[in-house]
Order: C-alpha cells, then structure tokens, then sequence
C-alpha cells in the first residue's frame, strides 16, 4: 500500500499547485532531464535550481526527477556513457581511447577503481547533453497532460460550486432550476 498511497498523494499534491500550465510542464520536463545527470544525490538540487533559472515550477522539477529510478537508470547511464564515449572519441579528446569496446560490470568497475575519471568524464558530458536534449521533448508530452488536468481540474470546482448552490436553494425551499 507503500507505494500507491506515495503516487496518489503525489498526483493530487500535483494538482492543487497554483501555477501554470507551462510552468508546471516545465518543471515536470527538467526533472525528467535532470535524471540523466550522473551525479546521484544532487537531482533535487539541480532541479531546483534549473528550475528557478528556467521560470518552471520547482516542486515539479523535484517530482519529475523521480522518472531517474532503479529501473530506468541503467538505461540512462548507458546512454549517457555511450554518447559521452562517442564525443570524446569524435573530437579526438584524450581519456575515453583506453576504454574497452566491450564493457561489464567488472570491467567497469575496475576502471572506476584506478581510473575514475577515464569513466567519469564521458558520462558526465553524455549525461549533461542527455539534459538538455530531454527537456524539449518532455515538455511537449508533459504540456498537455497538465493542460487536461487543469481543466478536469476547473471543471470539478465549477461542478462542486453549482451543487452548493442548488444546496442553499433547496435548504431556503426555492425552486432549483
């Protein structure tokens, strides 16, 4: 019940937020690209503060970073790491040449162990490119869903409102038209 009750209240903290629809979408968007940034444990930070730098909505921003979890960020550290790679190969800039072409776990790990920054520096430009080039696309998916719930959103309150109002009619014995 952990985790469903953590998305339903999650959705409808989303849905009271005063803000925009583009503020809000684009909150949404650089949390999902900020997931693509390799450095674990400071999403919430850099969402924050592209956030702020962007005009989007924070809180948002924080809530799209959860898109980067345990089932995603293999994937994303693969792309990230593979697009940094083959920049680094591109340009001719030195660290990313000694890489084997076949990688594993072990293989990996022993590079990070007496190399870390020929493994590093790869991800963190693959990674910070991925960012940027996430953020666009994501805000024209996140746009409209936002847009529906605003709507859904102001059509319940305006539902609400003329209940009570047909309320109040009854209770004083006029005529509910």
């Amino acid at each position: 019940m952990g985790w469903s009750r953590a998305f339903i209240y999650a959705k409808h903290r989303l849905l009271r937020i005063a803000d925009t629809t583009h503020s809000l979408a684009l909150g949404l968007a650089i949390g999902l690209g900020v997931s693509f940034s390799p450095l674990l444990g400071t999403h919430f930070i850099q969402a924050g503060i592209l956030a702020f730098i962007l005009r989007g909505n924070a809180f948002t921003a924080m809530m799209g970073t959860f898109f980067g979890n345990p089932w995603t960020f293999p994937f994303i550290w693969w792309a990230a790491f593979s697009l940094g790679r083959f920049l680094f190969c591109f340009f001719g800039l030195g660290g990313a040449e000694g890489l084997p072409d076949e990688l594993s776990i072990s293989i990996m790990w022993d590079i990070a162990k007496t190399q870390p920054m020929e493994l590093f520096m790869p991800w963190m430009l693959g990674g910070y490119i991925l960012v940027f080039v996430a953020i666009t696309p994501a805000y024209f998916v996140y746009f409209p869903l936002v847009h529906v719930a605003k709507k859904a959103k102001a059509g319940a309150k305006d539902l609400r409102q003329k209940k009570r109002k047909e309320e109040k009619l009854r209770a004083s014995g006029q005529e509910v038209r």
